[in-house]
């Protein structure tokens, strides 16, 4: 089997609804912030693991030039279904496309990659014009759950690794921050019981809720520290310039 979800785990992980959850209202939130402090308007960014193009269709409703592919074959979101390029790797993209690509987003992607510094060096032979990375991965090791085992994700990460993954991959990091900070103590107690957590997300019921949820883990995420941990961290990169 390869990176690329199935049917099934398309519909555990995205389920009809899906976007309503707290956890897609926050991220969309300060993903987007992230775009807006690193990236122009004029911008061309692609996100690699688009799923069913959620954030693509975020990004493109806030003036962004936003594009995204997927190994799978989900269905899309219909308003970004001429922007989100199923079964197609990133290098198959239309060179005309991958010429002007200036950022790449991957969120939650790195997670399911065994060989990371390889699959970023292939990103980068293939956007000639890629300057900036934007990456969002589960955060901490001591956090590993049935979760990332049902997900297949190869490990969790915390600053010390994403450093690494810099140096190897000559990008240097501009911004970082750990989020969902509030979530960090209740999986841990989870982990230490040897409860499982849910794996399969839900479309909530209470949709004005999970708003309200996402806008305070938003509004968490820009009042603590960056360092204090959380389940999930974000960082921008820019390539290295040559030697």
């Amino acid at each position: 089997m390869g990176t690329e979800f199935s049917e099934n785990e398309y519909y555990d992980a995205y389920p009809p609804g899906y976007e309503r959850h707290y956890w897609h209202c926050a991220r969309s939130a300060i993903f987007k912030s992230y775009v807006h402090a690193f990236c122009g308007i004029g911008d061309t960014i692609l996100e690699i693991g688009a799923a069913r193009g959620h954030y693509v269709s975020v990004l493109r409703k806030a003036g962004f030039d936003a594009y995204g592919c997927d190994l799978g074959d989900p269905w899309v979101h219909e308003e970004v279904r001429p922007f989100v390029f199923t079964k197609t790797h990133f290098a198959d993209i239309d060179k005309e496309l991958r010429d002007r690509v200036s950022t790449v987003l991957l969120l939650d992607v790195l997670e399911h990659i065994e060989q990371p510094v390889t699959f970023i060096e292939a990103i980068f032979r293939a956007l000639p014009a890629l300057r900036s990375l934007i990456i969002a991965v589960p955060a901490r090791q001591e956090l590993w759950s049935s979760f990332d085992e049902h997900y297949r994700h190869f490990r969790r990460y915390d600053v010390a690794e994403l450093r690494k993954l810099a140096l190897q991959s000559c990008f240097s990091i501009k911004s970082y921050s750990y989020f969902f900070h509030a979530l960090y103590a209740p999986a841990l107690l989870l982990k230490t019981l040897g409860i499982k957590r849910r794996a399969p997300f839900y479309a909530p019921k209470a949709s004005r809720l999970h708003r309200l949820l996402g806008i305070a883990f938003w509004v968490e995420s820009h009042l603590l520290p960056k360092n204090i941990y959380g389940t999930s961290i974000i960082c921008a990169c820019v390539k290295d310039p040559p030697v």
